[in-house]
């Protein structure tokens, strides 16, 4: 008699990645390691900077999505870490400010 319950067990390997699919990313990341060293040399901050964040923005996202398998896991996962990432961006653009007000009559 066949069972209707999906296997559960550690040994199952539901939607998980191959090791193409890691070799291929590994493959990106170093691609975009190689563009962000020669982008340092780059003697224009207006430049270098943005393209900086852009390719470490990328990397992160492609560590997260494959190698942390969010990619292969349920939604809610990658909406709470979007959240988290999110309320992190906001704290960094205004906790400067915050922190550089003057305060009232000083």
């Amino acid at each position: 008699m066949e069972s209707t319950h999906p296997d559960t067990s550690p040994t199952a390997h539901v939607n998980h990645p191959s090791r193409a699919t890691y070799l291929k990313v590994f493959a990106w990341l170093a691609v975009f390691t190689v563009i962000e060293l020669a982008l340092s040399f780059v003697p224009v901050e207006q430049i270098k900077i943005p393209g900086l964040v852009l390719f470490a923005v990328t990397k992160a996202t492609l560590v997260v999505m494959f190698y942390m398998h969010l990619r292969y896991d349920r939604r809610l996962y990658t909406v709470i870490l979007l959240t988290g990432v999110f309320f992190a961006l906001l704290v960094g653009r205004f906790l400067p400010l915050i922190l550089l007000a003057k305060p009232p009559g000083g």
